[in-house]
């Protein structure tokens, strides 16, 4: 079939039939055409589907979304995630968890649990890494269809289908279209000003297929900045639904155990940074006033308590790691200057 159709389009080049021309669209009827065309492709998105994003055309995806809504599953290998309806999410990206962790900390930590390298860390009724209250609200906020792609919308606001290209006809976008048709596909290509706090040249490109978006390019440059942002995007998405596995449960962990385990790993420099907050301080009830609400505020949301008691002239900071049975202890005192400085004891 292949030679016949490169024939036919050689003989339709000898016939004198022109390619498709692109053709200006007033932006009005543009955005108008565009929202429903988003509304369409979302629906059909939300029946099951697939989106990949490059940062090159031609280039490895750098983020593969899946959508299963039968079995109420997204994976997300740009975290990398799992979400799962009525469940929470199943994370590997450590995103949140372990913002405040070192390289070798985790490695620690996951040896503590068994492993060689970090598990899968299951936070029940959290939906997505970056938690929202429902498996509903995170399909809206999280899920990259289409609409989410046009509308260039923070990951925090809603999706808002019905006018996902409404911002071209802000004041001040100076927003032109115009768009190709070719049988049953159509290409817009979009051309506007944004202004979120930096203002930025926009440059996209969508592909209509059958009424709904298979395909898109976004180039957004910073207007006025030799230093501002710079960033090509580009999207597929297909329509149907995708099979989308759970982690192996003997590679999943809950969030209890992994904060633990963590905890347990960072003990030495969070005791080490909690007590170097103490110096400086010049009065030895104040010293110790401070101390232990430091404690009672670095014990939120961790497994491991530290705890504070009183020595000669200050305070002493500890805490016992539960896998090696270490007790790790740093001291604050008064020195004569009169101010307080911090120095390991165990």
């Amino acid at each position: 079939m292949k030679p016949l159709l490169g024939a036919v389009a050689a003989t339709g080049c000898l016939l004198g039939i022109a390619p498709a021309a692109a053709e200006p669209v007033p932006v009005d009827q543009g955005v108008g055409e565009l929202n429903a065309v988003c509304v369409a492709s979302r629906q059909a998105f939300l029946a099951g589907g697939t989106v990949r994003l490059r940062v090159k055309p031609e280039g490895r995806a750098v983020q593969v979304q899946r959508f299963d809504p039968v079995r109420g599953r997204v994976s997300d290998s740009g975290w990398p995630s799992v979400t799962r309806r009525g469940v929470g999410t199943y994370d590997r990206s450590g995103f949140v968890l372990d913002a405040r962790l070192r390289a070798g900390q985790i490695e620690r930590a996951a040896g503590y649990l068994g492993f060689r390298q970090r598990p899968w860390v299951l936070t029940r009724d959290q939906y997505g890494v970056i938690p929202t209250r429902s498996f509903r609200q995170f399909l809206r906020i999280d899920l990259v269809a289409p609409d989410r792609f046009v509308d260039l919308d923070s990951s925090s606001v809603p999706a808002q289908p019905s006018r996902c290209a409404s911002h071209l006809l802000l004041d001040g976008a100076n927003a032109s279209i115009d768009r190709t048709v070719a049988g049953e596909t159509t290409t817009w290509n979009l051309s506007y000003r944004l202004d979120e706090g930096t203002p930025m040249h926009v440059r996209s490109s969508l592909v209509v297929d059958n009424g709904l978006i298979v395909s898109g390019s976004a180039m957004l440059r910073s207007i006025g900045r030799s230093d501002g942002v710079d960033v090509d995007s580009f999207a597929r998405w297909e329509y149907e639904r995708p099979r989308v596995r759970l982690p192996q449960s003997r590679r999943v962990v809950s969030q209890r155990r992994w904060i633990r385990a963590t905890d347990a790993a960072a003990l030495v420099v969070d005791l080490r940074y909690l007590s170097a907050s103490l110096e400086g301080r010049q009065t030895l009830p104040g010293l110790r006033r401070t101390a232990r609400q430091s404690v009672r505020e670095a014990n939120r949301g961790h497994e491991i308590s530290l705890r504070v008691r009183n020595v000669p002239g200050g305070v002493e900071l500890s805490g016992r790691n539960p896998y090696t049975d270490e007790t790790v202890a740093f001291e604050v005192v008064i020195q004569p200057v009169p101010t307080a400085v911090s120095r390991r004891t165990r």
